[in-house]
């Protein structure tokens, strides 16, 4: 019997992981996932419904068990314990998930909680150095743009961006889509992403949101090569038409519906909600990120964006 294999899957929030992880699960070796095991993180966050839930890590977790459980009659101090029980644990879910799929390798989506990029990197790379990461990278404006949507509900303090596209308030004329400590979460956490692997540098494979809405049998094949797996046409296809956006949602890219999950499906649409405000702020964050990426070669950009925008209810 073939040991099973695990692989790491890395991106910002909202970049496409999900899509991609989907996706990977038609190829007959991979069963693709969400483990959450790395970071320090446990937050309580509203959910869209109004009701709220924990975010929790496994290494959260396993540093609260380790307070009750009496680990010095296993001759094992606090740290050793929590190390065995992490390690331990992850093995569990990794064979646990071959033998429930009969398939040989896992794939573990992660996109990492604010401040714990870095340390997810460090731990997959201590604890499974043999492991492949690959990372999905998205510009990181798109990626704001489709955090403030997706949090539209979770935010639902009487924003103007609620007030404009749940409540679709007569009248209201939309400025400005964002604010500050919106930019500042979104372009933060993004920036993290992409530091922590260096742009994709110290990722066994890189790939992109764009490449994968224009090739997607390309980029697909590029992460079945990484991991050693089967690669041929009829897996690529199986993959790509099972998860194409109107796949997934039943209404074609570009159709956009400003609550849902998956949004809109499309690359670039960034422009339509930045102004130069939001462009000088996100420069200042991860201006040097979004260069780094290859997503811009110059801070020029920014001049080109509107002082205001005037979205209104007919747009």
């Amino acid at each position: 019997m073939n040991e099973p294999q695990l692989h790491f899957l890395i991106s910002a929030p909202r970049s496409g992981s999900t899509w991609l992880t989907t996706a990977l699960n038609y190829h007959p070796e991979i069963f693709a996932t969400e483990q959450r095991l790395f970071g320090d993180f446990c937050e309580v966050w509203r959910n869209n419904d109004g009701s709220t839930a924990p975010r929790i890590t496994l290494d959260k977790y396993a540093s609260a068990f380790g307070m009750h459980y009496f680990y010095q009659f296993m001759n094992r101090d606090y740290d050793s314990f929590v190390e065995d029980f992490k390690t331990s644990f992850a093995r569990f879910m990794l064979h646990f998930a071959k033998n429930r799929t009969g398939k040989d390798v896992v794939v573990d989506k992660i996109t990492p909680y604010p401040g714990t990029a870095q340390f997810v990197v460090d731990e997959i790379r201590r604890l499974f150095p043999s492991s492949k990461i690959v990372f999905l990278i998205r510009d990181g404006r798109d990626v704001l743009t489709s955090g403030a949507f997706d949090w539209l509900l979770k935010d639902a303090d009487e924003t103007q961006r609620y007030r404009f596209f749940v409540d679709r308030e007569p009248g209201l004329i939309l400025n400005r889509f964002f604010d500050d400590p919106l930019v500042d979460r979104w372009a933060n956490n993004w920036r993290e992403t992409i530091d922590a692997l260096d742009a994709g540098k110290l990722a066994d494979c890189t790939i992109t949101f764009e490449e994968m809405k224009t090739d997607f049998a390309a980029a697909s094949g590029k992460i079945f090569d990484t991991l050693g797996l089967k690669n041929n046409p009829e897996i690529r296809t199986a993959c790509e038409t099972a998860t194409t956006f109107e796949a997934m949602t039943g209404r074609g890219a570009g159709n956009h519906r400003p609550t849902a999950k998956a949004r809109k499906g499309v690359a670039g649409d960034w422009r339509n909600y930045f102004t130069k405000d939001d462009g000088e702020l996100f420069l200042k964050l991860a201006g040097k990120q979004l260069e780094q990426a290859g997503y811009e070669n110059s801070s020029d950009w920014v001049a080109l964006l509107p002082e205001q925008l005037e979205l209104q209810q007919s747009d």
